[in-house]
């Protein structure tokens, strides 16, 4: 059974990098996603948060953005120690479409997590913002996966992670 849902995960994952590689439009859009976006607009949707409320409403977000991003960086850590697995371009021998000289092992996908820790907890404070963050933060996880660099789980445990550490740090506010 396992070894069957890491054949279908290999197969799909490498068919969305396929897919990425032959329509430019769709490569560019991903790499775009894959890099940046995470850094640029996410940040953005915090800071348009920031400009629409309070003080304490902002220093309570602060804080569970935080620790949300700490937990998941804690969990990640740990999920990859445990289950070591080598990146899609490593292990098929494909072209991955973005730079990997800072990269680790693939299990669980960072991006996702990050993505994830940041936008559920704008999506819990500020609903309308938080639709989008959550919307990007899919663009970004998809767009991991297509440029060869993830797996499909390692983004679907990603985003686990994210929004559980998310949910457990509004828990412990």
């Amino acid at each position: 059974m396992i070894k069957a849902l890491r054949k279908l995960d290999h197969r799909c994952s490498l068919g969305a990098h396929k897919l990425t590689k032959s329509h430019d439009k769709i490569h560019t859009l991903a790499v775009v996603f894959a890099r940046w976006v995470f850094w640029l607009l996410l940040l953005g949707l915090v800071v348009a948060v920031f400009a629409r409320r309070g003080p304490i409403f902002v220093r309570e977000l602060l804080f569970v953005l935080g620790l949300s991003i700490l937990l998941g960086i804690i969990f990640n850590l740990i999920l990859g120690k445990i289950f070591v697995r080598k990146r899609p371009f490593e292990t098929h021998k494909l072209h991955a479409l973005i730079s990997t000289t800072w990269l680790g092992g693939s299990f669980p996908s960072d991006h996702a997590m990050f993505s994830f820790a940041v936008a559920t907890p704008l999506w819990i404070f500020d609903p309308i913002t938080g639709i989008w963050a959550i919307i990007v933060a899919c663009l970004i996880a998809v767009s991991r996966v297509a440029v060869g660099v993830h797996y499909w789980t390692d983004v679907i445990v990603g985003t686990a992670v994210g929004v559980g550490a998310a949910y457990i740090a509004l828990a412990i506010i």
